[in-house]
């Protein structure tokens, strides 16, 4: 099998799915980034995303099962049109909310049954629902970088990772249709960077934008099957 990458690189993951937010009711699928959470969100890197969702959405409803971050977060009380609460998502059927987009970020390579996961996204999607795949890509530059010296990072919780082959094959065994590929990078603040690493994020960038295959994340719009 032979897969071909057309050029289709961004420099922000956020900004491509805001563009599809916008005047939508979004579903996000695990909300918090445990065991992180509190960290993350008092160094201001979460939930970065979620905020610009707030400021343009219809209504998100976030789902997770992390109890104390969740708690955490709703104490913050900081958000508009959004609301988190602790939810399975092996039981979607049952959740009151029939949204238009469905934010699957950074969770599909944490889980270990891929087919019950996706089975039960398609439960809630109709034929016009968007479901927004994003996760860590094979072949990111940084791995490369990170084998020359004999050494791999990888999250405590990671399961799997995907290739844009490997990730086509599995959506479309389960019944999904891909719309259209992204290759990304993860939005990062910027003031925060020190100078050397703003240096060897523009190379990388560089090499990225010519050779998408080494981009950091993978991002797909799927819809089911017709």
């Amino acid at each position: 099998m032979k897969v071909t990458y057309k050029k289709n690189f961004s420099q922000s993951r956020n900004k491509i799915i805001l563009n599809y937010c916008k005047w939508k009711k979004v579903l996000h699928i695990w909300a918090c980034d445990s065991p992180f959470t509190e960290k993350k969100y008092n160094w201001n890197s979460w939930p970065l995303l979620y905020r610009e969702i707030d400021n343009i959405c219809n209504e998100q409803l976030w789902i997770d099962l992390d109890k104390n971050s969740i708690d955490f977060l709703n104490s913050k009380n900081e958000f508009k049109k959004s609301k988190i609460i602790f939810f399975d998502m092996n039981k979607l059927e049952s959740l009151n909310f029939q949204p238009d987009i469905i934010i699957f970020w950074e969770v599909i390579e944490h889980l270990m049954n891929l087919e019950i996961a996706l089975t039960n996204l398609k439960n809630i999607m109709n034929k016009n629902t968007l479901l927004i795949i994003s996760t860590p890509n094979a072949f990111c530059i940084n791995y490369f970088i990170n084998i020359l010296r004999n050494v791999e990072y990888v999250h405590e919780d990671h399961k799997v990772i995907f290739s844009t082959a490997t990730l086509n094959n599995l959506l479309n065994s389960n019944w999904l249709d891909i719309e259209k590929i992204y290759y990304t990078l993860l939005d990062e603040d910027k003031n925060k960077l020190s100078m050397l690493w703003k240096i060897e994020r523009t190379i990388k960038q560089f090499i990225m934008k010519r050779k998408n295959g080494f981009a950091s994340t993978l991002l797909y719009i799927v819809k089911k099957w017709k």
